[in-house]
């Protein structure tokens, strides 16, 4: 299932076939980069990247097991200097005025997840929605606790912007990859 959903990402859902077999015949090419919030690991397919999860520690076991847990009968190559030229592109600052490429991003996820993580990427740089206004936005008002979970699931992070969802009563709340940093990307966009 391909959906455009804004400017410069196409999110693109895996088939059940393909969660099934654990990407048997997939070619993930990852690679350990610095970003403007930390080391991450960003993995990619022919059909995008697929993976994109801050390290902590400098954890590289630990964030490789992540993603190999995906696809588990995917072939994995390690190839740092691309995923570097992709993080360029990737983490452009919203402010930047150049013409940005399209972005695709190739998620494994439940349709309910895909529903959420594409009304994410409606939310523009610098904005900020709750999870109850995230529900609403899918047209489930009263699922705000299962829209926070799908958020909790995305394993693309900064692409698939699950740092702009924050709690109704204003407070940035909880995030996979650390509070602090989901703090300074909302600060980063809006700057």
């Amino acid at each position: 299932m391909r959906i455009a959903v804004c400017d410069n990402v196409t999110l693109d859902a895996a088939s059940p076939d393909e969660i099934k077999t654990g990407g048997a015949g997939m070619r993930v090419v990852f690679g350990f980069v610095r970003t403007p919030f930390g080391e991450s690991l960003l993995g990619e397919t022919a059909r995008g990247i697929c993976h994109l999860a801050f390290i902590d520690n400098e954890n590289h076991a630990g964030a490789l097991a992540e993603l190999r847990s995906q696809w588990p009968s995917a072939e994995f190559a390690q190839d740092d200097t691309h995923a570097a030229r992709l993080a360029l592109v990737v983490f452009r600052h919203p402010s930047d005025q150049s013409q940005h490429p399209v972005l695709r991003a190739f998620v494994r996820g439940s349709t309910f997840q895909v529903r959420v993580w594409n009304a994410l990427l409606r939310v523009p740089p610098g904005a900020l929605v709750t999870y109850g206004g995230l529900a609403a936005a899918i047209g489930q008002p009263n699922a705000a606790r299962a829209v926070g979970s799908a958020v909790g699931s995305n394993t693309i992070g900064w692409l698939i912007p699950c740092h702009r969802v924050i709690r109704k009563t204003g407070g940035i709340g909880s995030y996979r990859w650390d509070p602090a940093r989901k703090s300074a990307m909302i600060a980063w966009e809006k700057g």
